[in-house]
């Protein structure tokens, strides 16, 4: 058959820019240069009692070239760099590379090669056929990770009739599974991202659109609106959203208690470092408590702010966790709810109602 013709990605699935583009953009001079072995002259070190280089290419390495070099991020990452050589030759810890009496001399020659990329001492076409290697590896996972994402609007799989309002870089849809009361909806990125916390500010602002029009809507109707969102095995890639449950009033003011006071057994029944509760009333970015490559779980009462958690153990938090405290708030079972699945038509029916209520307080209309 006719072979397809792939534009390979110049990111991997994770965001971090590729090294093809730091590659090929050097000149030929600078591919000469990179090639050639520069020796060190020891006999004019020791007569002048000095060093005159520490790293193979001090000499060939513009200012230039280091400002591509780590605008692509292939800078001087020293840390990576020491834990890659450390690994590859299999030398123990690092604090033993580093004798005492190698602080100076030759040793201090052989110590400063642990923080050197094993990249710098690849000649050209080696880095090339590397770097290829990264990109088509890439495309192979970022293709993989879009066609068993079930939030990515582009899967033939996407519920597309469950789908309430689409924004530049965000969209709401009517929650399909485990649908908890009417008016269960998640607010989700359209790019996939594994937690908000790694999202754009024009993201969170989209996703904070979204909220304050669900507030006014379901205001309407004398009910408030509980926001949580469950971020875990981040290393598996998931698309993140996050979940709106409208609750009548007399439910929604309980509801802080009984996720604090949930939240805090976890910790106590699970948890071994991470044992505060973090407040984060008040807080407008969750990633300024939250850091960022970590698993959470965290719920905002309206815009009012709420609670978050750093989950320590993944193995033991259950996912299902916001939504087991928000069916003991309903008095349901959970359980029953998960196991519970509508068909398309009866999902098509609530969609449409929910359109029809949303249409007055459907900030993204003034985008189309």
């Amino acid at each position: 058959g006719k072979d397809d013709v792939v534009v390979l990605p110049k990111f991997d699935a994770t965001g971090k820019p590729l090294p093809l583009s730091y590659v090929t953009e050097m000149s030929d001079q600078e591919r000469a240069t990179r090639d050639r072995k520069v020796h060190l002259s020891k006999k004019e070190d020791l007569a002048k009692g000095e060093r005159a280089k520490y790293f193979a290419d001090d000499d060939n390495t513009s200012l230039e070239q280091m400002v591509r070099e780590e605008k692509m991020n292939k800078g001087y990452d020293f840390e990576d760099n020491a834990v890659d050589n450390i690994g590859k030759k299999r030398r123990g810890p690092i604090q033993n590379v580093f004798a005492e009496e190698e602080e100076y001399g030759a040793g201090l020659s052989n110590s400063l090669k642990t923080f050197e990329s094993r990249d710098k001492r690849m000649k050209i076409d080696q880095l090339e056929t590397k770097a290829r290697q990264q990109q088509i590896n890439a495309h192979h996972q970022t293709e993989n990770i879009h066609s068993r994402d079930r939030f990515n609007l582009e899967n033939p799989r996407f519920p597309k009739h469950a789908l309430i309002a689409v924004a530049t870089r965000t969209y709401l849809m009517l929650q399909t599974t485990g649908r908890l009361v009417d008016g269960h909806c998640l607010i989700v990125p359209q790019t996939l991202a594994v937690s908000s916390t790694q999202c754009d500010e024009d993201t969170l602002d989209e996703i904070r659109n979204f909220k304050k029009s669900l507030i006014r809507m379901f205001d309407a109707v004398n009910k408030e609106c509980v926001f949580y969102e469950t971020a875990m095995n981040l290393n598996k890639m998931p698309h993140t959203y996050i979940e709106c449950i409208p609750l009548p009033r007399k439910l929604a003011a309980n509801a802080p208690m009984f996720f604090k006071q949930a939240m805090r057994e976890c910790e106590d029944e699970w948890e071994a470092q991470n044992k505060q509760l973090i407040d984060t009333r008040g807080v407008k970015k969750l990633a300024s408590k939250v850091p960022k490559h970590m698993p959470f779980f965290s719920v905002e009462f309206g815009l009012g702010g709420g609670f978050a958690h750093v989950i320590e153990n993944e193995r033991d938090f259950k996912k299902s966790f916001g939504m087991d405290i928000m069916a003991g708030i309903l008095k349901v079972s959970s359980e029953i709810i998960r196991r519970q699945r509508s068909s398309i038509a009866d999902e098509r029916q609530l969609t449409e109602a929910f359109v029809e209520s949303y249409k007055p307080y459907d900030w993204t209309a003034a985008i189309q």
